[in-house]
């Protein structure tokens, strides 16, 4: 006969953040609702990107993050984003140490294959698909389980030491048709995979 010496009941999962109390957070990762109908400056974050722990690397993705529960519709409003050719202006600046200043950022070739430099007036013609390590989403309470995702990558700021950080993106069209969308921004390591 076997005989546990524990309850035998699973961790807790941690709590799920409040908009509010997502909004608060200043440490990577970290969401901020946007809307993408305006032009204008839709994120503006001074935020802390802590050193990180094997096996995560603090390869930095910025991108816009879609939830929902119907599957279907969320792909069709990632595929809107994509399709609708969004453009913002996204900068990264280190404040911090005497290397602050801008940091290089790139994105995905069209293809695909390789990395694009992003031009230092940091002019972004479109988002593509990514992949965020969502086990430091749910440990911060940005992720459920319950939820579907879908993440596009505006910028990629590749390898980052800790330190302190500003974030600003800029939407540079009016886009009434994105009026309707629950779209939140997201700063978050890239998963390697484990």
């Amino acid at each position: 006969m076997l005989v546990g010496c524990g309850s035998g009941s699973s961790p807790e999962a941690p709590k799920l953040l409040t908009r509010a109390e997502a909004e608060a957070r200043t440490v990577v990762p970290f969401t901020r609702g946007v809307r993408l109908d305006k032009a204008g400056r839709i994120v503006d974050v001074t935020f802390d990107a802590p050193a990180v722990v094997d096996p995560q690397m603090p390869w930095l993705k910025l991108g816009l993050r879609l939830q929902g529960q119907d599957e279907e519709a969320l792909s069709k409003a990632a595929d809107s984003l994509r399709e609708g050719a969004l453009k913002v202006r996204v900068h990264l600046d280190r404040l911090d140490r005497k290397n602050a200043g801008a940091v290089i950022l790139s994105r995905s070739s069209d293809d695909g294959r390789d990395w694009v430099p992003i031009p230092n007036d940091g002019h972004v013609d479109r988002v593509s698909p990514a992949t965020v390590d969502t086990y430091p989403l749910i440990e911060a309470g940005l992720h459920s389980r319950d939820v579907s995702y879908r993440t596009l990558e505006m910028a990629d700021a590749g390898l980052i030491d800790a330190g302190r950080y500003r974030v600003t993106v800029d939407a540079v069209d009016d886009r009434p048709e994105f009026r309707n969308l629950q779209v939140e921004f997201i700063a978050a390591y890239y998963s390697l995979g484990k």
